[in-house]
């Protein structure tokens, strides 16, 4: 498997991902689902009310990992509200320890590749749009 290479902004994040996931790695599966589902839900606060005035407050965030690799979904938030730097750091986190959960599940997959959305400013909030015209 190739090495990631770390974002300088995530890079911080990392000592404590590695730390929190051997903490984890000693307790039983539910905890560490648990973790993961907390952290989800972490990043979702970070989100928050997803606001925008056009597209240009709109991004894209890719966050899991799947068993055969890429992301496991992919979020919407917006640069008026959340703060790139902190939701990648979480992000990564988050498939750090998802990618770990898996390997240590031995869980499989389809193999399928998770198109990648395209965000939309629409009545005012950031959405995610699967249309690939």
């Amino acid at each position: 498997m190739r090495a990631r290479r770390l974002p300088p902004a995530v890079a911080a994040g990392v000592v404590y991902t590695a730390w929190s996931f051997s903490a984890l790695a000693a307790g039983a599966a539910s905890s560490d689902e648990e973790a993961l589902d907390a952290l989800h839900q972490q990043i979702i606060a970070l989100i928050g009310e997803p606001r925008c005035e056009n597209i240009v407050h709109c991004r894209l965030l890719a966050l899991g990992s799947r068993p055969c690799g890429g992301p496991a979904e992919y979020l919407a938030y917006s640069s008026i509200v959340g703060r790139r730097d902190v939701l990648e750091a979480k992000a990564y986190e988050y498939g750090f320890l998802q990618e770990e959960l898996n390997r240590a599940r031995g869980s499989v997959g389809t193999c399928e590749v998770l198109a990648q959305p395209r965000v939309a400013c629409v009545n005012g909030h950031c959405t995610l749009n699967s249309d690939r015209r």
